[in-house]
């Protein structure tokens, strides 16, 4: 079932669980009839769907004022024998920030990078929701740090919404496209725009031969389409799906993977994808999140190989 069918449905059923409540009026009229036992179902079924309604309030207060903006640190660890025995890399993946003001998911961002420092931000698109939020953007992006500097790709917002408006000068060391940047000799980042897929196999492809190759992109539609394969996909785009459902997950990716690789870590061909959930909020959505708590993703990568002065 595909995403909007999925919500349509879930709101067709929050319809239905109304019309159970409110059936509960029929209980006296229908016991006036003689209808004893109708009238007692009627009022059972009516008393469920009200507690029932009284729970989805409950966790709607729960999404809209405390996970909203309760950011969750997700650490995560990569081994390659690409890097060389030793070597410990920590990179801070950034998503979705979606910027309109600021909130408590961004003060603990900056508060996290600060506190606990990376060698190395990615932030993998969609910088801001208004216009004159851009200022803040800038200023957390800044303030995120990083040893070896900030890499970033543009996401779809990026790319259509502020297209004119500039984003990364001056708070991203690099904003990958076409060419990879190499880092400690044996980190190999490519990445590209969203939209620009054609970009994005001479990057991977002119990658020095051995290098540990990240490739950053705003969601993880290309995972299955790469013919150079990279050792790490970064990506968000998805947000998790905002709202997820015990035992289901997100209802709504906006991936052309649907919930394939909706949120968290994947083995592709090769490849480890990590998909984050996002800090911000989908512009025009409400922002909730349930069960699906805004995120950075802490990315230790492991040095298992030769020793450096034996790889050389």
């Amino acid at each position: 079932m595909p995403g909007l069918e999925r919500v349509a449905f879930l709101l067709s059923c929050i319809a239905f669980v109304i019309a159970v409540a409110i059936a509960g009026v029929l209980a006296p009229p229908l016991r006036r009839r003689g209808l004893e036992g109708a009238a007692r179902w009627i009022q059972r079924a009516s008393r469920a769907a009200i507690a029932l309604l009284a729970a989805g309030v409950l966790c709607l207060l729960y999404a809209l004022f405390i996970e909203a903006d309760w950011l969750e640190v997700t650490p995560l660890r990569v081994e390659s024998a690409k890097l060389p025995v030793g070597t410990r890399l920590t990179i801070a993946l950034v998503s979705d920030l979606h910027v309109e003001r600021d909130t408590r998911a961004l003060i603990a961002l900056r508060d996290e990078l600060t506190s606990h420092p990376v060698d190395l931000v990615v932030f993998t698109g969609d910088a801001i929701n208004r216009k004159d939020a851009v200022t803040l953007f800038r200023a957390t992006m800044v303030a995120l740090g990083g040893r070896l500097g900030r890499a970033a790709v543009k996401g779809n917002h990026d790319v259509v919404r502020w297209r004119d408006v500039e984003l990364f000068s001056g708070v991203a060391t690099e904003l990958l496209s076409d060419r990879p940047l190499v880092l400690d000799n044996h980190l190999a980042l490519c990445g590209a725009p969203y939209g620009s897929a054609e970009l994005v196999e001479s990057c991977l492809s002119a990658a020095p031969k051995g290098a540990f190759t990240l490739f950053a992109y705003h969601s993880p539609d290309l995972i299955e389409d790469l013919q150079h394969r990279p050792d790490l996909y970064l990506a968000g785009h998805t947000h998790g799906g905002q709202v997820r459902l015990p035992f289901y997950g997100a209802l709504l990716t906006f991936s052309r993977h649907d919930k394939k690789y909706e949120a968290g870590r994947y083995e592709v061909d090769g490849t480890t994808l990590v998909v984050s959930r996002g800090v911000g909020f989908e512009p025009g959505f409400p922002q909730v999140r349930f069960l699906c708590r805004p995120q950075v993703v802490r990315v230790e990568l492991v040095g298992t190989g030769p020793p450096e002065e034996l790889s050389k």
